[in-house]
């Protein structure tokens, strides 16, 4: 097959609990010829109430949420916004392919199962396209842990930067991607995300978020209930290891009793511990040359505290490689869905412990 570039649309549901990433591009799958356009689209609230009500259960199993007529309808509640979201960014676009990547709810890699909301069949009934999702199937069959997805693009945006240095990607959960001297990729997810802020603010302020950091910045940490988090077992663990958003589900209770910004504040900083802790145990070393991403960069607080840990080493933005890289989630998205067309690998042995480097997804053809 001739590898020539496409314009590509990638959706990323995985930034945070309240919004959608999309982005498109012009990529043959290494290299990205252009960064068109991108977005974020906030779920309506009555959807975002859905979504809340099923993270919010921590029982769940695959099989539960395979047979759920409560998920599924929810699922199409999604599945109906983002085939809107990409009919209205897509507006007179040409668009040669769309791959969506849905939130995780539920991650088990010990036995093989995932689950995502979105519903690939139906997203592409509605858009009369072809559409590729499910990136994270054949990683799991495969022995993988199905994340993180976003190594792929980073490898390529790292080619001309000098090495060894270290990606920080911050979404709903926080993953490090790490590339030696050589270019070998090391990456895991290694942290709560903004999934973790955001659960705070809901659930005891009623706010999507803590906009702009400005509760934690008013509020005090608690440094040992920091400290009691960051003897959680998830992080102990070697990588490689994946995180879904329900994992830190069991410690909620260890940040009740503190006022609203005292809990935002904490809740920040442990996850900007658990980031710089992860780095620490886990890499071979940590770089002179470190790039933050993702939706994460847009909380202050988050940012200043990664910096703090980090010094005196530079932390940079991945903007600052190119001005266009503010959808990460969704550009890798769409990255990795050419790479799916041509059958280029996603994940690899470095970065999911998959047994060889694989490429993903499943393709739903227009009708």
């Amino acid at each position: 097959m001739m590898i020539k570039s496409l314009n590509t649309l990638g959706l990323y549901g995985g930034a945070s609990l309240n919004s959608v990433e999309l982005a498109l591009i012009r990529t043959d799958g290494i290299d990205i010829q252009a960064y068109i356009k991108t977005c974020v689209v906030p779920y309506p609230d009555s959807l975002k109430g859905d979504i809340r009500t099923l993270i919010s259960r921590r029982n769940w199993t695959f099989d539960d949420l395979e047979n759920s007529t409560e998920v599924q309808e929810v699922c199409e509640k999604v599945s109906c916004f983002y085939a809107d979201s990409v009919r209205e960014f897509i507006a007179n676009e040409p668009v040669d392919l769309i791959g969506i990547d849905g939130l995780t709810i539920f991650n088990d890699p010990v036995h093989k199962c995932s689950y995502q909301i979105e519903d690939g069949r139906m997203v592409s009934d509605l858009l009369c396209r072809n559409v590729i999702t499910h990136f994270h199937k054949a990683d799991l069959l495969a022995g993988g842990q199905a994340s993180p997805l976003t190594p792929a693009l980073f490898s390529a945006l790292a080619h001309p930067l000098e090495k060894p240095l270290l990606f920080i990607d911050l979404e709903a959960v926080s993953s490090l991607i790490y590339m030696s001297e050589t270019g070998e990729i090391t990456a895991f997810d290694c942290a709560p995300g903004l999934a973790m802020i955001e659960d705070w603010t809901f659930r005891h302020a009623n706010m999507q978020t803590d906009y702009n950091g400005k509760l934690a910045i008013t509020g005090k940490v608690h440094e040992q209930i920091v400290n009691s988090l960051l003897h959680h077992k998830f992080l102990q663990k070697m990588p490689p290891k994946s995180l879904d958003i329900l994992c830190f589900s069991d410690k909620k209770e260890h940040l009740e009793g503190l006022s609203l910004e005292d809990g935002a504040a904490t809740a920040t900083n442990f996850i900007a511990e658990a980031i710089y802790q992860a780095a620490l145990d886990y890499l071979p070393a940590i770089p002179q040359n470190i790039y933050i991403a993702g939706e994460g960069t847009k909380n202050p607080s988050l940012v200043r505290f990664i910096k703090q840990n980090f010094a005196p080493r530079q932390v940079h933005f991945t903007w600052d490689i190119n001005a266009s890289l503010t959808a990460i989630g969704a550009q890798s998205t769409a990255f990795n869905t050419v790479r799916r067309i041509y059958g280029l690998p996603i994940t690899f042995p470095t970065t999911t412990g998959v047994i060889e480097p694989i490429t993903g997804g499943e393709i739903y053809e227009k009708k």
